[in-house]
């Protein structure tokens, strides 16, 4: 791994836990659309269709679709930005995140549909910030990584995934419990926190460009 690449390998647990807050937020008040678990998304659409309830397809339908088409811009955009990857994205996580705070306190449900889609742009791109992690918004993988693991004796590893799943597991906390104070301006923090990040990494990484010449 080279020196930038250990430099900023901290990013990951933050990344998590960012994840784990606004799903939070998405199970506490848009229990039937979900902008970070797209696999309980796909599972609703299936029901959905087997109802024949259009119009519940059709909103979950876009917000997959927005996920995917996020992540694929993000991925486009952290591929041209070469070792400024992590500040771009993340930079971008950030504003999606702080435009749906307004948008949300301004609906007349704070995270209808318009929301959704926006947070959900907002975690597509979330993971494609490390180019060697897009899976952030996933932990499942994490806990089989942890059991296959632990069969294995591999303390080490078994380590690392457990800490994944306990950085979600903080962040989803933090996010009720910040919510239930701050409400739709949670998403306004979280962004701001983004946003916050990608300037960091943009500091490490200027202060390391010497190396990289």
């Amino acid at each position: 791994m080279s020196q930038p690449s250990r430099t900023i390998a901290w990013s990951l647990l933050p990344l998590l836990a960012l994840a784990g807050a606004t799903d939070a937020l998405m199970i506490v008040h848009s229990k039937d659309l979900l902008a970070v678990y797209m696999t309980g998304n796909s599972t609703k659409l299936g029901d959905f269709l087997a109802l024949a309830e259009w119009g519940r397809v059709a909103e979950i339908a876009s917000v997959i679709a927005t996920f995917v088409f996020t992540a694929t811009f993000a991925t486009w955009l952290g591929d041209r930005g070469g070792r400024w990857r992590a500040s771009l994205v993340l930079m971008l996580v950030g504003v999606l995140l702080m435009l749906a705070g307004p948008l949300a306190a301004q609906a007349p449900q704070p995270y209808a549909l318009a929301t959704v889609l926006v947070v959900a742009a907002a975690m597509g791109a979330l993971n494609q910030v490390r180019v060697d992690e897009p899976g952030v918004t996933f932990v499942t993988g994490s806990l089989v990584k942890l059991g296959r693991c632990l069969a294995g004796g591999r303390w080490l590893p078994a380590t690392d995934a457990l800490l994944r799943w306990l950085c979600f597991l903080a962040g989803a906390l933090a996010g009720a419990l910040i919510d239930s104070h701050l409400g739709t301006r949670t998403l306004l923090l979280l962004g701001a926190l983004a946003a916050a990040g990608a300037v960091a990494t943009w500091a490490v990484q200027a202060r390391l460009q010497p190396l990289n010449a």
